[in-house]
C-alpha cells in the first residue's frame, strides 16, 4: 500500500494569488497540474477558475483562508481520487467527498500545521509537509477525526464555489440537489439539528408586517413598532444599533437620519445606512428598494421630508423629550409586536403558532437572523451578507448559510407524495 501522499497544495496566500496566474513563479506547481491523469486544458481551466473565485475573498483574511482550505483540498480529491475536472462534478462525487473526509487515508493528514508554499525570493517551492487536514496533536498515535463544525463549514465553502461555477457555465447543476443530508454529518445526533435555526418562518415574517402594517393603519401609535420590525429585519441591526451608546472619552452617539447616505455608483442611485455596530465597529448595510417605503411612511409620520438629506442630525427615534429612545425602549416595542401578533394569530384560529411567537417574544436577534436566511435564500453573496451583518469573516455567518438550505430540502421533503 501507498502510503505516500500523491497530492500538493494548490494556492498560496492572499497577497500571492496575483503572482499565481502564470504559474512561472510555481515551477514545481506547473508540473504536478501537468502529471495529472487528466486532459491538461481541462486542468488549466480549474486552477484558473478557481484562482480567480478564490481572488474575490482575498481581502477578507478569514473568508479566504477557510475557502482555500476548502477549495484545493476538493481539488486535491476531484483530480487525484475522482480523476475528473470540475465541470464533471456530481452528487454522488460529492458525496463520496464527505465520507472521504471523514476517513481520510494518514498520507492525507499533517501532525501540525504547514504551509502550502515555501520560498523568500520570487519562486515558491510546494512544501513537503503540507497536507490537506491537519491533526493537532504530534502523537503519531493520535486518531485523526473531523467535527460537525468542520463539514458545516466545507458544505458552505462549496456552496459558495458551486454557485460561483453555475454562474459561469462552468457547471450546469448544483451538485447538492442530490447529496443527503447524512453525508454531511460527522456522527449520529440524537437531537434534531434543526431545532438550532433561529429565525423565523417565511409565514411568521408575513402575518408579522400584515399585522404591524394593519394596526398602524388604524392606530398611529403603532408607526414606532412598524419602523423598527421592519428595520431590525431589513437592515440586519441588533437592538443596540437602534439606541444612543458610549463612545471614546465618555460621548454618546445617537442613530440619526444623517447616518442614511445616498450615492451613485455606475450611474445608478443607491441609498446606504452607516452602523456603529458590536465592538465599536462601524460597516454599511444597503438599503433594499422595498425598504424605502417604510422609511419615507415613518419620516412622514415624524413630519420630515420623504427621504434623508445629508447632515440631518434628527434621532431615528426620538422620544418624547425630544432625545432618542434608549435599548430597552427598543426592546419592548418588539415584544409588544410579537405579543400583538400572536393575539391576531389566535383570533385567525392559529393558536400553536401564537404560542410559537410568545415563546421568542424576547429574542429580538430573530429578525436579523430572519432578514439574513432570506437574504442568502434569495441568492445574495454570503460574503456580501456577512460584510453587512458586521461579522470578521463569512465563517460566522455559516450557520445562517447551512440553516437556509436546510429550509430548501425540508420544503422540497414536504411536497412528496404519499
Amino acid at each position: 500500500m501507498n502510503t505516500q501522499f500523491p497530492g500538493f497544495p494548490v494556492f498560496d496566500t492572499a497577497d500571492r494569488l496575483p503572482d499565481q496566474s502564470d504559474l512561472a513563479l510555481y515551477p514545481d506547481l506547473e508540473r504536478r497540474l501537468e502529471s495529472l491523469d487528466i486532459d491538461a486544458e481541462y486542468i488549466r481551466e480549474d486552477f484558473g477558475i478557481a484562482l480567480r473565485f478564490l481572488e474575490k475573498y482575498s481581502d477578507v483574511s478569514g473568508t479566504f483562508s477557510r475557502f482555500r482550505c476548502e477549495i484545493q483540498r476538493f481539488l486535491n480529491y476531484t483530480w487525484l481520487i475522482a480523476k475528473r475536472h470540475l465541470s464533471q462534478i456530481d452528487g454522488e462525487l460529492v458525496s463520496r467527498y464527505f465520507a472521504f473526509l471523514k476517513t481520510p487515508p494518514k498520507s492525507w493528514v499533517s501532525h501540525g500545521i504547514y504551509p502550502a508554499f515555501t520560498g523568500t525570493g520570487d519562486r515558491r517551492q510546494i512544501n513537503p509537509l503540507w497536507r490537506p487536514m491537519a491533526l493537532r496533536s504530534r502523537q503519531d498515535s493520535a486518531p485523526y477525526s473531523i467535527s460537525q463544525a468542520s463539514l458545516n463549514a466545507s458544505r458552505t465553502a462549496l456552496q459558495t464555489f458551486f454557485k460561483y461555477l453555475m454562474a459561469r457555465d462552468y457547471l450546469a447543476r448544483d451538485p447538492f440537489l442530490e447529496v443527503r443530508k447524512r453525508d454531511g454529518k460527522a456522527r449520529p445526533k440524537l437531537v434534531d439539528q434543526d431545532a438550532e435555526v433561529r429565525r423565523l418562518t417565511d409565514w411568521q415574517w408575513s402575518f408579522l408586517l400584515e399585522t404591524l402594517t394593519e394596526l398602524a393603519s388604524e392606530d398611529e401609535r403603532y408607526e414606532r413598532h412598524l419602523f423598527v420590525i421592519v428595520t431590525m429585519k431589513s437592515l440586519f441591526l441588533r437592538v443596540s444599533e437602534l439606541a444612543p451608546r458610549p463612545v471614546d472619552q465618555g460621548r454618546i452617539r445617537t442613530p440619526s437620519f444623517g447616518d442614511f447616505r445616498r450615492t451613485v455608483v455606475d450611474g445608478e442611485p443607491y441609498w446606504v445606512y452607516s452602523v456603529f455596530g458590536k465592538g465599536d465597529k462601524a460597516r454599511q448595510v444597503t438599503l433594499p428598494d422595498a425598504y424605502l417605503p417604510y422609511l419615507k411612511r415613518w419620516r412622514e409620520y415624524l413630519g420630515l421630508s420623504p427621504l434623508p438629506v445629508t447632515g440631518e442630525s434628527a434621532a431615528i427615534l426620538p422620544s418624547k423629550k425630544g432625545d432618542a429612545i434608549g435599548k430597552r425602549q427598543v426592546q419592548r416595542i418588539y415584544e409588544q409586536a410579537m405579543v400583538a401578533t400572536a393575539g391576531r394569530m389566535e383570533d385567525h384560529g392559529f393558536a400553536d403558532e401564537a404560542k410559537q411567537l410568545l415563546a421568542i417574544r424576547s429574542e429580538t436577534h430573530y429578525l436579523r437572523h430572519t432578514g439574513a436566511s432570506q437574504a442568502i435564500e434569495a441568492g445574495g453573496d454570503i460574503r456580501h451578507i456577512s460584510e453587512e451583518l458586521g461579522h470578521a469573516n463569512a465563517t460566522v455567518t455559516e450557520s445562517v448559510y447551512v440553516n437556509a438550505e436546510q429550509a430548501r430540502r425540508r420544503s422540497e421533503g414536504r411536497r412528496r407524495q404519499v
